[in-house]
C-alpha cells in the first residue's frame, strides 16, 4: 500500500493511508469436540456483548444444528442491537477455502460457533483462521475427559504447532461448593493456559436464548454478579486483540 509522501517513479505521492476494515477482524473460535457443553450460549453471548457496544460483529454458525442461526432470527423481531448472521454447515467435507470465504464477509468481531466432534482436517481449518479459541466445560468426570482429549488434538495440529493459538477455558453451568466441581477446579488449574472464569447453572441463559438476547441485555439487578463474571472474559479478549494487532501480519 502506498504511504503518505512516498516517491515513486520520481513522483512524490500526497496519498493518505487508508486503513483496510479487514485487517482489524477479530476471529475468536468456540469450541470443544465434546457436545452440551454450551458452546452456542457462549458464543451468543459473546456476540450480545459486542452489539451491545455498537462494535461490527458478526456470529458465523458452523454446527449443523443451527443453534445459534436460530437464535438470531428471534433476535431480528426485537429491537436489539443488530448482529450480522452467517452459516455453513460442517456435515460433509468442509475446505479450508470454503470456510475463509466465510470469514471476509464477517465484520469487525467475527464469533465461530462450532459443533461436536469437531476434529481432523476441519478443526485444523478453523484454526488456522482463528486468532483465540475459547474452550467451555461441563463439571463432570466424562466432560473432563473429553476436554483433555480436545486440547491435545488441538496442539497437534498442524495449524497450532506452525503458529500457536491463545486458548483459555471457562467452566460453565458450574454449581459452587459440590464435589464435581472441586475436581474440576484441580483439572482447570492443572492446565498451562488460563482459566478465565466460571459460568454458574442459571435460568437467565435460558431466558436470555429464548429471547435472542444475552445476559448482558437482561433488566434485573439479579445477573450483576454474572456479568462480573462476563468482563473478566472480556478483559481477557481485548487484551489478546491488542497484543496479536502488534503482532505482524495481522489479519
Amino acid at each position: 500500500m502506498q504511504q503518505e509522501g512516498e516517491v515513486r517513479d520520481g513522483v512524490v505521492s500526497g496519498a493518505r493511508v487508508v486503513e483496510n476494515p479487514l485487517d482489524r477482524r477479530f476471529v475468536i473460535l468456540v469450541a470443544n469436540a465434546k457436545g452440551g457443553c454450551g458452546k452456542t450460549t457462549l458464543a451468543t453471548n459473546l456476540a450480545s456483548h459486542f452489539a451491545v457496544r455498537n462494535r461490527q460483529v458478526t456470529l458465523l454458525d458452523l454446527d449443523p444444528q443451527q443453534s445459534a442461526t436460530h437464535w438470531l432470527r428471534l433476535r431480528e423481531k426485537t429491537d436489539a442491537a443488530p448482529i450480522q448472521g452467517l452459516q455453513l454447515s460442517l456435515e460433509g467435507s468442509v475446505s479450508k477455502g470454503q470456510i475463509q470465504a466465510m470469514i471476509q464477509r464477517s465484520g469487525e468481531y467475527l464469533i465461530i460457533d462450532t459443533p461436536a466432534g469437531l476434529s481432523g482436517a476441519t478443526l485444523d481449518h478453523v484454526l488456522s483462521l482463528c486468532h483465540v479459541v475459547l474452550v467451555p466445560v461441563l463439571p463432570s468426570p466424562i466432560d473432563i475427559r473429553a476436554t483433555t482429549r480436545f486440547l491435545q488434538a488441538v496442539m497437534l495440529t498442524p495449524s497450532y504447532r506452525r503458529r500457536p493459538r491463545r486458548l483459555a477455558v471457562l467452566a460453565n453451568r458450574a454449581k459452587a461448593r459440590t464435589r464435581v466441581y472441586h475436581q474440576l477446579q484441580q483439572f482447570l488449574r492443572s492446565l498451562k493456559i488460563p482459566w478465565l472464569t466460571t459460568l454458574r447453572d442459571t435460568q437467565y441463559y435460558v431466558q436470555a436464548s429464548g429471547e435472542g438476547t444475552g445476559l448482558t441485555e437482561l433488566d434485573s439487578p439479579r445477573v450483576r454478579k454474572d456479568l462480573q463474571e462476563w468482563q473478566r472474559v472480556m478483559e481477557w479478549l481485548e487484551i489478546q486483540r491488542a497484543l496479536i494487532r502488534s503482532m505482524p501480519g495481522f489479519r
